[in-house]
């Protein structure tokens, strides 16, 4: 008996509870993720300069570009997606590649070792993931989108023969 109370107490609990504020004019509808080509965004940068006549420098580069090199001026704070840390803004060129070492050979013959650092290319990053939650307002009925974070997607290739495999998320920008 008692596991029956112990049941119908948690249904009734469970029914009475709601994940969202019962006073709110606004309902979550869904949480939504986007895929933008970064080749296709061009119309971002062309109307910053509607928006702030000093971002006229900007026009012409890729999105993937101007993310990456906001993030190491440090304006932008990028986050490890596996991790969930903050990648420092210096690093995001070479973050999670390795450096090579080679020999470099004189004219005698001699080798000295020199170590090569792999870096990120912003040609790589073809793909921007947007994640955003879709809120429906009742009192105006219409809808407005809250993008909670974005992710650069790198392409991953493999060593050997250099077969395209996928993509991976560089970094997230939350905000």
């Amino acid at each position: 008996m008692k596991k029956y109370i112990t049941l119908i107490a948690l249904v009734i609990c469970t029914f009475s509870s709601f994940s969202q504020n019962g006073n709110s004019n606004t309902i979550l509808v869904r949480h939504d993720t986007t895929l933008l080509k970064a080749s296709e965004c061009e119309w971002i940068i062309k109307s910053l300069t509607k928006n702030n006549p000093e971002l006229t420098s900007e026009i012409g580069k890729p999105v993937p570009l101007i993310i990456l090199q906001a993030i190491a001026k440090g304006k932008l704070k990028a986050i490890d997606p596996e991790t969930n840390k903050q990648i420092p803004g210096k690093q995001i060129y070479t973050w999670h590649l390795t450096a090579d070492t080679i020999p470099v050979y004189n004219d005698a013959g001699n080798a000295t070792y020199k170590v090569i650092q792999r870096q990120h290319s912003s040609d790589n990053i073809p793909i921007i993931r947007i994640y955003q939650d879709w809120y429906f307002d009742v009192s105006t009925g219409k809808f407005q989108s809250v993008i909670k974070w974005i992710e650069l997607m790198e392409e991953v290739h493999t060593n050997s023969s250099g077969i395209f495999i996928g993509y991976i998320s560089l970094c997230r920008i939350y905000y």
